[in-house]
């Protein structure tokens, strides 16, 4: 179990709680349609059932939030989500890494959702028409991270072990080596940590055959 979700960057992203709304609906102008939000919320919990549901409100004032960040900070904490799609985009694609069909739909409809210009956030907006976009990741990222981790570790098998299968190694080639790796460890830490005279006298005498 891990002791918080993870995130697809070092430091969450700030989604203010009930008790800091003002009932604000408006992103750059441009008022959040009831329709889109219920679309945003609809396609987040396809992906993460265990995300938690977002209004108007709270996507406004998580879009002043960013717009309060100093400097180039907001740029980059909209990029250190957004970078996370090529990474998403090349696990779909990877002929050697077979998804299951569920992961793969949760995957393509994230993608589906930031391909699209439109969304409930226009993308023709500056610097917060990938709001959406980025707070898609960063809720879906929980359902999606164990699938994300297992396919770098599957890549560095790849770059290290690839020649031993033609360059083309399969995700069951990467788990059943890692698996030998995990067994053949815990057995040299097993016989590393435990001293001969913990296994008591021999019960029988030594036979010479």
């Amino acid at each position: 179990m891990r002791p918080t979700p993870p995130t697809p960057a070092e430091s969450p992203l700030l989604i203010p709680h009930a008790r800091t709304m003002h009932r604000r609906r408006h992103v750059a102008g441009n008022e959040l349609g009831s329709i889109d939000v219920v679309h945003f919320n609809d396609v987040l919990h396809e992906i993460n059932p265990d995300a938690p549901h977002l209004d108007a409100d709270a996507i406004a004032s998580a879009a002043r939030w960013l717009a309060s960040l100093p400097g180039g900070q907001a740029e980059a904490t909209l990029r250190a989500r957004l970078g996370r799609i090529d990474e998403l985009h090349r696990l779909l694609c990877d002929l050697d890494w077979q998804v299951d069909a569920a992961m793969h739909q949760r995957i393509g409809r994230l993608l589906d959702y930031v391909d699209d210009d439109g969304g409930m956030i226009p993308d023709r907006l500056p610097f917060v028409g990938q709001l959406d976009d980025a707070l898609l990741v960063e809720l879906a990222w929980p359902a999606l991270a164990d699938e994300v981790e297992d396919f770098r570790d599957f890549c560095r098998f790849r770059d290290e072990s690839g020649h031993l299968y033609g360059g083309h190694p399969t995700r069951d080639d990467w788990l059943r080596t890692r698996l030998e790796e995990g067994a053949l460890w815990e057995q040299l830490h097993r016989v590393r940590d435990r001293r001969y005279s913990e296994y008591g006298p021999p019960r029988e005498g030594l036979h010479v055959v």
